[in-house]
């Protein structure tokens, strides 16, 4: 008689299996410690006599503009004695003072991503240095020690290095970068005179920045490649040109204001052509910028009866809107990404 088996095989393995639900919480612990929380490190890193970032953080959490807002502007606003820093919705509405310090805050910039700014303060002696402020926890970081006189920020396109103008000692304002932690400060390009404005390309190979000539007076785009080589004037002989230079985010034209003094306009230079468009018709206007999208500028202008107030425009000049109305001078506008 053959044998019967009590167990078959499959019962066996029936009876040591696991629950299912055992099995998928086991997988979601693993899952948990060998997945990263947090992919971006944001870090503070310390260094000799200050903390600064590692990484620029990503955009923050505070509100962003709605698309009706068009976009957000940051400028340097007169308050009282200072110069400090405010921002507003490009529609007029959101307005707020940034900073209430007891020094001048001048040439705001944002990082590429949003979520931070760059800008020249003395609120540390005389001398003009650059700060950076990170709106998430509202940390401050100094990233200039004394270096000279600085102005004119500009963000390579990956926010890696800053650019900017830089009188040291007793020469010409000229041309450096530094880390976006603020190591490595390098002149870059020492002119034969002095730099007033610059602006790195939106492909991050060609600075654009205005210099003074041999003229009495006088100033001139040029462009040079990022390493410092083949620099090369772009404008001869338009007359009053001033302290502002800004790329369009094609990188196709650059926005200047030049004309006598007290009747500046804004021109468009077509970077290929070497032609120059003139944007505005009256109103004493400078400092003109685009924003991320190309379908606005932003520019500062004397035209409400002397007062200095922000405007926007379409790219071609047309639908000239005015932004902001205090009584005291708002002027240097920038987009927010």
């Amino acid at each position: 008689m053959p044998r019967r088996r009590i167990f078959s095989q499959r019962k066996s393995a029936a009876r040591f299996r696991l629950p299912i639900g055992l099995i998928l919480l086991a997988l979601t612990v693993v899952l948990c410690l060998i997945i990263p929380t947090n992919p971006l490190d944001n870090s503070i890193v310390d260094l000799p006599g200050r903390k600064l970032p590692t990484l620029l953080p990503t955009r923050t959490a505070l509100p962003a503009p709605t698309k009706p807002h068009i976009g957000r502007i940051i400028f340097t606003c007169t308050r009282g004695d200072f110069n400090q820093l405010c921002w507003i919705n490009a529609d007029g509405s959101g307005y707020q003072q940034l900073t209430s310090t007891e020094a001048h805050n001048y040439y705001p910039v944002f990082s590429p991503r949003g979520g931070s700014i760059v800008y020249a303060s003395n609120q540390n002696g005389g001398a003009f240095d650059l700060f950076l402020f990170i709106f998430e926890g509202t940390r401050l970081f100094r990233l200039t020690n004394f270096i000279g006189n600085v102005i004119s920020p500009s963000f390579s396109p990956d926010g890696t290095r800053i650019l900017f103008a830089n009188r040291a000692g007793e020469g010409p304002t000229s041309l450096w970068t530094i880390d976006n932690t603020g190591n490595n400060p390098d002149l870059l390009y020492a002119g034969l005179n002095s730099i007033v404005a610059a602006d790195w390309s939106p492909d991050g190979k060609t600075i654009a920045f205005v210099m003074a000539v041999d003229r009495p007076g006088a100033y001139e785009v040029f462009l040079m490649d990022a390493d410092s080589s083949n620099v090369r004037q772009l404008t001869r002989g338009l007359i009053g040109i001033g302290g502002s230079v800004d790329w369009s985010p094609d990188g196709a034209y650059l926005l200047i204001h030049a004309g006598p003094e007290g009747d500046k306009n804004i021109f468009r230079i077509d970077v290929a052509v070497q032609t120059a468009t003139q944007l505005t018709n009256g109103g004493n206007n400078a400092s003109a910028t685009y924003s991320y999208d190309g379908q606005w500028i932003a520019f500062n202008s004397l035209r409400n009866n002397g007062q200095a107030d922000i405007f926007i425009m379409r790219p071609d000049g047309a639908e000239i809107r005015q932004v902001t109305s205090d009584s005291e001078p708002d002027w240097q506008p920038q987009w927010e990404p």
